[in-house]
């Protein structure tokens, strides 16, 4: 038991701002579990436009096909260099769901994340129909932080079912939607 302990406390970070550390390796693996989980089947990351996902699956249900893709990324660093590669896919499908797949982070800085500029990064992904999964690996979890895929049986797979960063939107920032809603009506 204390061997599992010491394995854990190596998982995560040191100082203020503690975090899940992962290898991107470990999120994407984790990734694939929760697909094959749910019954997509694997597929080549072939690319796509001018971007290869690390990761692309299908399922095919009752007449419909469902396909997602992913990009990995260890920390909070290279979000914004992977939403902007999702954001590139999506602009060539429309019909795929994008995901960028993380290691749980530190809610604090999740929140100052997609929170600064007005929920630029918040909004920003929402726009472009982008998905943000956190996966533990050590825990065989995913968290669905931002959108969720079109496949409405995914939905049951997830680690705390609905909750995700639009809660906390519309409880704790509300002056980010009223600012955003008035700001549209501008543009009107």
């Amino acid at each position: 038991m204390s061997h599992q302990a010491g394995e854990s406390k190596k998982r995560v970070s040191e100082g203020a701002f503690r975090h899940y550390v992962f290898d991107a390796s470990e999120v994407l693996t984790e990734a694939k579990r929760l697909l094959q989980k749910v019954g997509y089947e694997l597929k080549p990351a072939a690319y796509i436009g001018l971007v290869q996902p690390d990761l692309r699956a299908k399922r095919k249900v009752q007449g419909r096909t469902y396909e997602i893709v992913g990009i990995v990324r260890e920390n909070m660093e290279q979000a914004v260099e992977a939403l902007i590669r999702l954001a590139a896919i999506r602009a060539v499908r429309k019909d795929i769901d994008c995901i960028l797949v993380l290691p749980p982070i530190n809610e604090y800085l999740l929140i100052e994340f997609l929170t600064e500029e007005k929920g630029r990064w918040f909004f920003g992904t929402k726009d472009a129909g982008l998905t943000v999964w956190f996966c533990n690996p050590e825990e065989h979890t995913t968290m669905r932080v931002i959108g969720a895929p079109a496949d409405p049986d995914f939905h049951q797979y997830f680690h705390m079912g609905g909750i995700g960063f639009d809660g906390y939107i519309a409880a704790r920032a509300p002056h980010l939607i009223k600012e955003r809603l008035l700001a549209e009506e501008e543009e009107d």
